[in-house]
């Protein structure tokens, strides 16, 4: 571990190591001794001052790190030899002037090593277009979520060099490249066109940051009331209470907060990122943007993780597949035909019909919610016996659980003499889940006797 000394240039506090103190005392005293003593030496020392906090600046302006010796060896070549410098007298005896104005490079495109994360993209794109590198760094996050970031970035981390040397690292900010020997530059803000883009820039950023806060507030207002109030605002709907038990019905008592939670993260997170992106781009805060990105990557993680631990769950409920048979032998009757009718049960869980799959129905009244089917019917002429058959199946986690699943079904059927009554939907229990339920209603007839289906009926019979 090397000794560090703090130092002051030019009204800025720098960390630098022994050796490169060493080296840059040694070489501002030589400039010094070579200058000669006046008030135009003076001058000249104090700007040559601010012209090595300006070069070090970029290096440790960011991270604090310590100025190596390396550093101080590149500045010194931009700065020159101390014997390159011109005294007093030397400029005074010659005839024309050596003021030389100062040669401006443009800025380059490189990653940024001192203020990298990953691999310095983001804070070089900052740095390039002159905006805080924790922009970048929110639109990389946000667009990770989505999955359009990752791609792009190992591009740009491969096409884009690293600023090693000063040199790379002076093109990156930009600004004056050398010194003038005989006259030190003004160390003022170079005044050029792009400072009127870099204000337009910058009210273009206000306006964008005003239009993601209010968006995305009223996104998270909604998402807030939504789990929050969400009874109360269901009431508002007609027959809308039947809102809060669905998810219930479908995933379960147990699987249904997890996945909420987790839908929550994932579509939550993302808003709370782009209105934190929003403030970033009209406050230009400085620091605890990387903290914010790292803890909404990791929720918006843990979200996913929740939505495929309940998708798995809920996956292994529909896993296994069981029938449970009640064969019923019907009562013999005098005559030749037998009337098969539509049961007159009244349709008592009637309402709203708010899902329609290939075989269930859910229905919503007065805040409930109910499960009908609708019975597949087959007839079996010629049989040795005469009975009813109803078949009912589910599927569950397990055998045992699909079993409880298919005897939660309620199917009602009735014989009166010839005619036999069945009811053209089947129901399931308050408490049963939504688990592929299905019905097969099997109506075997001996040969002496005749089947005449009611039309009401005709369309379950296969």
């Amino acid at each position: 571990m090397k000794k560090t000394i703090h130092i002051n240039l030019s009204g800025m506090a720098f960390t630098i190591e022994e050796d490169a103190y060493e080296r840059l005392s040694g070489y501002l005293k030589a400039v010094e001794e070579r200058l000669g003593g006046g008030d135009e030496a003076e001058e000249t020392i104090n700007d040559i001052e601010a012209r090595m906090a300006e070069l070090f600046g970029p290096v440790v302006h960011h991270t604090g790190a310590a100025i190596r010796l390396e550093d101080v060896e590149e500045v010194i070549k931009v700065l020159g030899n101390p014997d390159d410098y011109v005294t007093e007298e030397e400029n005074a005896g010659k005839k024309t002037s050596t003021k030389t104005p100062p040669v401006y490079i443009p800025k380059r495109l490189y990653r940024d090593p001192h203020n990298k994360i990953l691999g310095g993209v983001c804070a070089g794109l900052g740095t390039y277009f002159n905006i805080d590198p924790v922009i970048f760094r929110l639109l990389f996050i946000v667009g990770l979520f989505y999955g359009v970031s990752i791609l792009p970035y190992i591009i740009l981390w491969i096409a884009i060099p690293k600023a090693l040397t000063m040199e790379q690292r002076m093109q990156m900010y930009g600004g004056d490249a050398g010194w003038s020997k005989s006259k030190p530059m003004s160390t003022s803000p170079r005044i050029d066109g792009k400072s009127d883009f870099d204000g337009f820039l910058r009210v273009v950023g206000i306006i964008i940051g005003v239009f993601l806060i209010l968006a995305t507030f009223i996104t998270l207002v909604g998402l807030t009331m939504a789990v929050l109030f969400s009874g109360s605002l269901a009431s508002f709907i007609p027959d809308g209470c039947w809102i809060n038990e669905f998810p219930a019905l479908v995933v379960g008592e147990t699987l249904s907060l997890p996945a909420m939670a987790g839908v929550l993260l994932f579509v939550g997170i993302p808003v709370l990122m782009l209105f934190f992106l929003g403030l970033q781009l009209i406050f230009r805060f400085q620091k605890g943007g990387k903290a914010i990105g790292v803890i909404g990557l990791l929720l918006w993680l843990a979200g996913i993780g929740l939505i495929i631990y309940s998708g798995v769950n809920i996956a292994t409920q529909f896993s296994r597949k069981e029938t449970v048979a009640e064969a019923h032998v019907l009562d013999p009757f005098q005559g030749d035909t037998l009337w098969v009718t539509r049961a007159t049960i009244p349709d008592q869980f009637k309402g709203r019909r708010v899902l329609r799959s290939d075989h269930l129905q859910v229905w919503a009244k007065n805040g409930n919610l109910s499960v009908e089917g609708r019975p597949r019917i087959e007839v079996i002429n010629n049989a040795s016996r005469f009975a009813l058959t109803i078949e009912k199946s589910a599927r569950g986690k397990d055998s045992l659980n699909a079993v409880n699943n298919a005897a939660d079904i309620e199917y009602l059927w009735m014989q009166k003499d010839s005619v036999l009554e069945l009811d053209r939907v089947f129901t399931l229990n308050r408490e049963a889940l939504l688990r592929e339920q299905e019905v097969r209603v099997i109506l075997e007839v001996p040969q002496t006797k005749e089947v005449v289906i009611d039309k009401t009926l005709s369309m379950l019979v296969w």
